[in-house]
């Protein structure tokens, strides 16, 4: 799984482009549910790449898919804390929807989700 804590770690330094890659790497051979996991990651990349092209639709449809699937993963999966970072997700989405396509560029950056691990250091993926 060092595959998707590479992902983790480009995610949480901001590199959704690549974060969605690594997973898609690795969403391409896993067995379901954890295929179904990975799609609600790589959705969320893919929502925040539609952001930060200021592409407001895809942000927000994106992010829709993503907490829809990732809601079956809480609170824990894969040594992911889901519950929080759903529950990111899920206020960014809904602060977006309430700012609209002509105002949601003023959304602050710093509230986009991170993804935080049970017992590792999220930065690096290694156990503490």
């Amino acid at each position: 799984m060092h595959i998707l804590f590479e992902g983790v770690q480009q995610f949480n330094d901001g590199y959704f482009f690549e974060a969605h890659e690594t997973w898609e790497d690795l969403w391409m051979q896993s067995p379901w549910p954890i295929r179904r996991f990975l799609q609600g990651l790589i959705q969320t990349a893919a929502a925040l790449v539609h952001l930060v092209r200021h592409e407001y639709p895809g942000t927000v449809r994106l992010l829709g898919h993503a907490i829809e699937k990732l809601n079956d993963f809480t609170p824990r999966y894969m040594d992911i804390d889901v519950a929080s970072f759903v529950s990111g997700a899920t206020e960014a989405r809904e602060t977006l929807i309430a700012l609209g396509p002509d105002r949601f560029e003023q959304w602050p950056r710093e509230r986009i989700p991170r993804i935080e691990l049970a017992g590792r250091d999220s930065r690096r993926g290694q156990k503490v």
